[in-house]
């Protein structure tokens, strides 16, 4: 038995359980359709195999009603199963759509960090180039960390680890620009 697989179920053993009876109605017809009727002993088996088969009948009536209540319980719990099924859909949607916005947040403040380098190529070798960029590195280290707080805040923990990363990456340039900045002073 695999993980998935349960213990046989209500209406797996209703099903089971018609099937059985059918088969022993089945026998038992053929018994009392075959017994020649010649003799009392085979009159007397014949009437017997006919009164099995009608209790049989009996039975194959309840055994039914079980099987289709059984069908009722399992189409109902399939309707919910579904029903949650969609549910949880629309939930994955929606987190995908979050995490998509917050990737493209932090897409855009990695094409500010290549900007803030290409800045620093151009424009870092004199004070004013230098404060330019320190006042960039922290809007774009603020903005890495609220992205990261807003993915910890709704469970988005790769996310939120890589944005915590950016955001510490561009504090140390920011440091590193400090000691620049007091060497040009």
């Amino acid at each position: 038995m695999t993980k998935l697989e349960k213990p046989s179920s209500e209406l797996s053993q209703a099903a089971v359980l018609l099937d059985q009876e059918l088969r022993k109605f089945e026998e038992l017809s053929q018994l009392a359709l075959r017994i020649k009727l010649n003799s009392e002993k085979n009159i007397e088996r014949a009437t017997d195999a006919l009164s099995k088969a009608a209790e049989s009948q009996d039975r194959i009536s309840l055994h039914v009603r079980a099987l289709v209540g059984a069908i009722a319980v399992a189409s109902a719990q399939q309707e919910r199963d579904s029903a949650l099924l969609m549910a949880r859909a629309h939930e994955i949607s929606a987190r995908r759509t979050r995490y998509v916005e917050l990737v493209e947040k932090m897409g855009v403040l990695g094409a500010q960090a290549k900007e803030i380098n290409e800045l620093l190529q151009s424009s870092g070798k004199n004070r004013e180039g230098v404060a330019a960029v320190q006042e960039r590195l922290t809007a774009v280290a603020d903005g890495a960390g609220e992205i990261g707080r807003l993915a910890e805040a709704e469970e988005l923990e790769d996310l939120a680890r890589q944005a915590d990363s950016l955001r510490q990456q561009l504090q140390s340039a920011r440091n590193k620009l400090n000691l620049l900045a007091e060497k040009l002073s």
